[in-house]
């Protein structure tokens, strides 16, 4: 019974024993599966490690910078432990950025750690404990990063942090600013570029940082920029923003300036003194007021601006002014405001690389500007209220030295183009009167712009035209004026319608004459008759004045004979007859010789009267004179003399009158 219960007891022992070591053998394996990491760590039985190392080497109590591969393996139980951690994955958008936690202290006057090689952190013995004369890595952020992929790393030595890739999209532009490299020269606002080292590889668009870094790369803002797509971009080198591209519209330039290189060096000179009147015309010749340049790499504003089109432009370089050289329109109308919103935004959008928003839109390429109204007053004291719309405009070769003078198309309007319009304006109304103003309006709009023509050039802007499109005159005047227009208009109504009613007669005549162009014809034949017919008896008005004065003449001297031997007669009659006898025979010759019956053919009568024997007297003298005494006779006798009277004084007969009858 003892000899049984003796080997029962040992039997139990050793099994006991078996199983102790069997559990303890069991408890060293470890399995590391193909998407696990093993990280082991030396609890006791081994060297201390340096101070200030943290990761342990080979028998090193601590974390071990070695990591296990997938498979089984054995540790003695107690002195190791063994950490299995899920192997690291980054995506395919995605970067890795890295940071260790132990290594050599960065140096001074970096932020990152320098690229070692170490198969792409995943042999932490190789970061930190370096052979044949390699580089050991350095402690803190890294400047290589992870690609997409996966590695097996030591999560206990590198802390990895999964970013997204850098994106710049369609019409952007990336800005790169480097926080790491060589400090930034003194007077550089834009990295220079680094000189170009013989066996340095270029970082290929900062996707490379060791390449950057060996290359002699500059902290701060760099001059090359990123075009859209991805790009994996350590983060912690470099900070990427993205910014619009830089459009210039049509119808428009971009004058640049450059902040590139050094700043410009000043004279500390006081300046010359002033001998002569200095205006805003004279020729630049201060460097100072304006830098133009042909070297892009120079700072100061470019000669030649920027045609039309996008550009990659770095904001951080270059500054971009909007120049128009189109039409630029100046408005001097009621309600407007004194600056234009629209320009300022223009301005902005630029600086900011912000997409224009009209132009962009709809190509317009038209600037406009707007001011109040001119106010003016007149020679006779009228104020006038004057709307004036200007167009002008800049010519691209002339562009930069317009923003090199006033720093913006703006500020041309405001010191020069509004003040100068605003004055003539002002000046032209003081020397005439309110209406001599508004009449004289073509002249007025005339003169201002062959003026602005004449001022602006001297500022290289080009003044195309100007036009007056209303003056405000007061009611009153208006009023005297209209009234005045409406008494002229009325007075010219007046006219032409007399005029008309002129015409109406005329008409009227011609078409009686016309009508009656048989008669005129024959009418004006019988004037030409009568025209003939008038001097003929002209003619022989004065044939027959000659023959009465001849005649008269022959007959005035023979009466003037008869007179006298009629006396003669007369002094023998009275001195044989007497007196009244003589009278009585003178009255009877008279009688006869004209034929003038003073008795009738038969008389009876006494014969014892005075006058019956005076008539008997008579009649015997009158029948031995040898007359007719009988009635008969008588009239034959007066028939004679009538006859004889005709033939005396006969006349030409004048035609019949014209248009009588036949």
């Amino acid at each position: 019974m003892s000899e049984s219960a003796g080997l029962s007891g040992g039997t139990l022992g050793l099994i006991i024993l078996g199983v102790f070591f069997l559990i303890f053998v069991a408890s060293g394996l470890k399995l590391i599966s193909d998407n696990r990491v093993g990280i082991p760590t030396r609890r006791m039985f081994g060297r201390k490690m340096p101070p200030g190392q943290v990761i342990a080497r080979g028998n090193e109590i601590g974390v071990q910078a070695r990591t296990l591969m997938p498979g089984l393996y054995w540790f003695f139980p107690g002195i190791w432990k063994i950490e299995k951690v899920p192997v690291t994955v980054i995506g395919p958008n995605q970067v890795g950025v890295v940071e260790s936690v132990d290594g050599d202290p960065i140096t001074t006057g970096r932020l990152l750690g320098d690229e070692v090689e170490c198969d792409s952190y995943q042999n932490a013995v190789a970061f930190l404990f370096p052979e044949g004369g390699r580089k050991k890595g350095k402690k803190g952020p890294q400047v290589a990063l992870l690609r997409p992929g996966t590695y097996r790393i030591n999560t206990k030595v590198f802390a990895v942090t999964t970013k997204s890739v850098t994106t710049i999209t369609e019409e952007k532009i990336g800005v790169v600013v480097a926080l790491d490299g060589q400090p930034l020269p003194p007077g550089y606002i834009i990295a220079p570029k680094s000189a170009e080292k013989e066996g340095v590889k270029s970082h290929n668009f900062y996707q490379d940082g060791q390449a950057f870094i060996d290359s002699g790369g500059y902290r701060g803002p760099q001059l090359d920029t990123l075009q859209p797509g991805n790009y994996y971009i350590n983060l912690l080198l470099f900070e990427v923003m993205e910014r619009d591209i830089t459009e210039v519209p049509p119808g428009y330039v971009a004058v640049l300036r450059s902040n590139i290189g050094l700043e410009l060096v000043r004279d500390k000179a006081l300046p010359p003194p002033m001998d002569q009147e200095i205006t805003l015309g004279q020729e630049v010749h201060e460097r100072d007021e304006v830098v133009l340049t042909t070297d892009r790499n120079e700072r100061g504003i470019w000669r030649e601006p920027v045609a039309p089109g996008k550009y990659n432009l770095n904001p951080l370089a270059f500054t971009a002014y909007l120049v128009p050289t189109s039409a630029v329109t100046i408005d001097w109308a009621s309600g407007a405001q004194i600056r234009t919103e629209r320009t300022v935004d223009v301005q902005i959008a630029i600086q900011r690389k912000q997409p224009l928003k009209e132009e962009i839109a709809t190509g317009k390429a038209t600037e406009f500007f707007k001011f109040s109204q001119l106010q003016v007053t007149s020679k006779d004291g009228f104020q006038l209220e004057v709307d004036v719309r200007m167009i002008i405009r800049i010519r691209p070769q002339f562009a930069s030295f317009v923003i090199a003078r006033f720093g913006s198309v703006e500020n041309l309007i405001e010191q020069i183009v509004h003040p100068l319009i605003d004055a003539s304006f002002r000046n032209n109304a003081g020397e005439k009167k309110a209406i001599e103003f508004v009449q004289e309006r073509s002249k007025l709009q005339h003169e201002a712009l062959q003026k602005a023509k004449t001022e602006f050039d001297k500022y290289h802007v080009e003044a195309q035209n100007l036009l007056i499109a209303y003056i405000k005159v007061d009611e009153t005047l208006l009023k005297t004026q209209t009234d005045k227009e409406i008494a002229e208009q009325q007075i010219l109504m007046y006219k032409k319608q007399k005029e008309a009613q002129e015409q109406r007669k005329e008409q009227q005549k011609e078409e009686g004459l016309a009508d009656q162009q048989k008669s005129l014809a024959k009418s004006e034949v019988d004037i030409t008759i009568k025209e003939n017919y008038s001097k003929a008896r002209e003619n022989e008005g004065k044939g027959d004045a000659a023959y009465i004065r001849l005649t008269g003449e022959a007959e005035g001297t023979k009466q003037e004979k008869i007179g006298v031997g009629k006396a003669k007669g007369y002094e023998a009659q009275v001195a044989a007859l007497g007196k009244n006898q003589t009278a009585l025979v003178n009255v009877a010759t008279v009688f006869g010789e004209n034929d003038i019956k003073v008795v009738p053919n038969i008389l009876v009568m006494g014969s014892d009267s005075p006058a019956g024997g005076a008539l008997a007297a008579l009649m015997d003298f009158l029948t031995r004179a040898g007359r007719p005494t009988d009635g008969e006779g008588v009239e034959t006798a007066k028939k004679t003399v009538a006859e004889k009277k005709e033939n005396k004084n006969e006349k030409v007969k004048p035609p019949d009158e014209p248009g009588a009858e036949q």
